[in-house]
């Protein structure tokens, strides 16, 4: 079941109608979980069965998630030359006193682009297939998402999910 909520002046209320649908009663204790573009309520406390049932809604919520990403990117046809998201460029390292220098933080990811018969290295702007874990992307791979699709969808930075 879904429901819109907003935030107001006093946060984010929940109302009777979500909790009754979700089978929360009044009395119950509840854990919040902030995660990242997520917030997961759970029961504080549950039964073995609570919890399994748990599982399964997350895990068709996953599945749900999953469905609509691979309808936005479509799927892997498996480029002739293989894929070439899989085929990472290796990271562009500097010395820290340069990237100092530079106002760049020593932990950031590093561009290289050509210009003018030069090489200029930056400071990568905006998200890309880079920043997706190697646990995500086996996890799209094996849903038969297509990585390309999905990388060109990081890059430009437009919403993509509005439900």
């Amino acid at each position: 079941m879904k429901f819109t909520l907003e935030t107001g002046k006093k946060g984010l209320r929940v109302r009777k109608e979500i909790l009754d649908a979700s089978g929360f009663a009044r009395e119950d204790a509840l854990n919040v979980r902030g995660e990242e573009n997520a917030i997961v309520i759970l029961k504080k406390q549950m039964t073995a069965m609570e919890l399994v049932n748990t599982i399964q809604s997350l895990k068709d919520l996953t599945a749900d998630l999953l469905v609509y990403l691979a309808k936005l990117c479509g799927p892997c046809t498996h480029c002739e030359s293989g894929c070439p998201c899989l085929n990472e460029s290796p990271r562009i390292r500097l010395p820290d006193e340069l990237l100092e220098r530079a106002g760049i933080p020593k932990d950031a990811r590093l561009d290289a682009l050509a210009e003018d018969g030069e090489v200029v290295i930056a400071q990568a702007g905006g998200f890309d297939l880079r920043d997706v874990s190697p646990e995500m992307k086996e996890l799209f791979l094996q849903t038969g998402i297509c990585l390309d699709a999905l990388d060109e969808l990081l890059v430009s930075g437009e919403v993509v999910y509005e439900n």
